[in-house]
């Protein structure tokens, strides 16, 4: 290989046939040549958390370009100007109201549940990947936090391949590690006990590849590609000290237990993991979803010792339920926080990964009592590469949901689509969002 050579590198192409390193082929910057760079690519996240919220203290105050975010969503101040709070959207789940698993159908698909009790359409992050087909190890990434629980079928799935065919969400993230950077998906479960058991990193399998690389590529690359290394190093550490500390396969570790006390610690690694992914361009399409519909999580980290679901069914009159209602759905909005504090931590282009991802952070209903669709909680961040307007409070009075599910797939970049899913008999994207 030239440095000077006139064709354009990529990481793929610069790592084919360099054995174990091409389990870290997209850490290795993209190499410079007198050709122009591709556009970034664009990302798509979706997230999600249970049993709706407290709407006078979810929703800013002042107006659509100036305004102070609630309660509830202060935690996100920091990204503002990168952030939109989406009010006035009415869940649409295709039957009567008052059930979990009809708002977990149709959230991202936009379609009701069938007889068989699945939901009847194609997923918006799994038609976007299907449509795009980015040239990507993983299509997708479905990462979950504790998604089993007591809670069985429609509320457990929130992700379609297509009708009836729901996507379950990985909650073990030592197996997401190992699947996307261990290159152990296609080796025995013993083989994959002894690799760990060796505290062989895998970092350090490839070290001595990329060193061999270092003087085809800058300081300013150099220094990228070690904040990379480290970042996932720290991931990998975090993960084999829970591993060391059961003895047990991957399976058993306590990060992914169904204790409750593990659940704050397992989705921080999960978001480590999806951010990884992303910047390692091993997939443009991820999701992360926090329990299920319905949840009986019980968050004892802060300070309460009854179910998620119980607390949102409580009277909603009494200032001791508010704050408990708050104190869970402020805790969702610092962890959307702290994954796209890491988006934004990664460099890319003249900008970061958040700038070149859309996060949509979602919800099965609007309020736990009552079980009510609207106004749904429905919050942005990212721009998509400048395909989306950011730092709004919008207002849509009682919009169907389904075209926010538009404005998701022309924002990356699938300018043909008009409506999403079955239940939704307009056309269009949300007024305003798109660039």
């Amino acid at each position: 290989m030239h440095i000077h050579d006139r064709r354009r590198w990529s990481r793929r192409r610069l790592l084919q046939g360099l054995g174990a390193g091409a389990a870290l082929l997209p850490f290795v910057p993209t190499m410079r040549s007198e050709a122009a760079e591709d556009d970034p690519p664009r990302r798509l996240v979706l997230m999600f958390s249970s049993n709706g919220t407290l709407h006078e203290a979810w929703k800013p105050t002042g107006s659509e370009a100036s305004f102070t975010l609630g309660e509830i969503l202060e935690p996100l101040s920091p990204f503002q100007d990168r952030v939109n709070v989406l009010d006035g959207l009415r869940l649409q789940w295709g039957g009567q109201a008052g059930q979990h698993f009809l708002g977990m159908a149709g959230l991202w698909t936009g379609s009701a549940m069938g007889a068989d009790g699945w939901a009847d359409g194609q997923s918006v992050d799994q038609y976007v990947a299907t449509q795009r087909d980015d040239p990507t190890p993983f299509s997708s990434l479905e990462l979950g936090v504790q998604t089993s629980g007591a809670n069985a079928g429609t509320k457990r799935h929130m992700c379609y391949a297509g009708p009836s065919q729901p996507l379950p969400s990985e909650d073990d993230p030592t197996a997401v590690f190992d699947r996307l950077f261990s290159g152990l998906d296609a080796e025995p479960d013993a083989a994959a006990v002894e690799r760990r058991a060796r505290r062989q990193s895998v970092i350090d399998l490839v070290r001595t590849d990329l060193h061999r690389l270092e003087s085809l590529y800058g300081a300013e690359d150099r220094i990228k590609l070690e904040a990379h290394l480290e970042s996932i190093r720290g991931i990998e550490q975090r993960l084999d000290l829970e591993v060391s500390a059961q003895c047990e396969p991957p399976a058993s570790v306590a990060v992914a237990s169904e204790d409750p006390s593990a659940f704050p610690e397992v989705l921080r690694l999960q978001a480590d993991l999806l951010v990884a992914a992303l910047a390692c361009d091993l997939t443009r399409v991820a999701s992360l979803q926090c329990s299920y519909a319905q949840s009986f999580m019980v968050p004892t980290w802060l300070g309460l010792g009854e179910r998620h679901h119980a607390i949102s069914h409580l009277d909603h009159s009494s200032t001791a339920v508010q704050q408990q209602v708050i104190t869970i759905n402020r805790w969702y909005a610092e962890q959307m926080a702290y994954l796209i504090e890491r988006l934004d931590a990664v460099p890319e282009a003249s900008g970061t990964l958040l700038d070149q991802s859309l996060v949509v952070w979602g919800n099965e209903m609007a309020k736990g009592q009552g079980h009510t669709p609207w106004p749904c909680p429905f919050v942005t961040a990212g721009s998509a590469g400048g395909a989306v307007v950011t730092g709004r409070s919008f207002d849509f009075g009682d919009t169907p949901h389904a075209r926010l599910l538009v404005t998701i797939c022309r924002a990356m970049g699938l300018a043909g689509v008009e409506s999403f899913g079955t239940l939704d008999p307009g056309t269009g994207a949300l007024p305003g969002m798109l660039v």
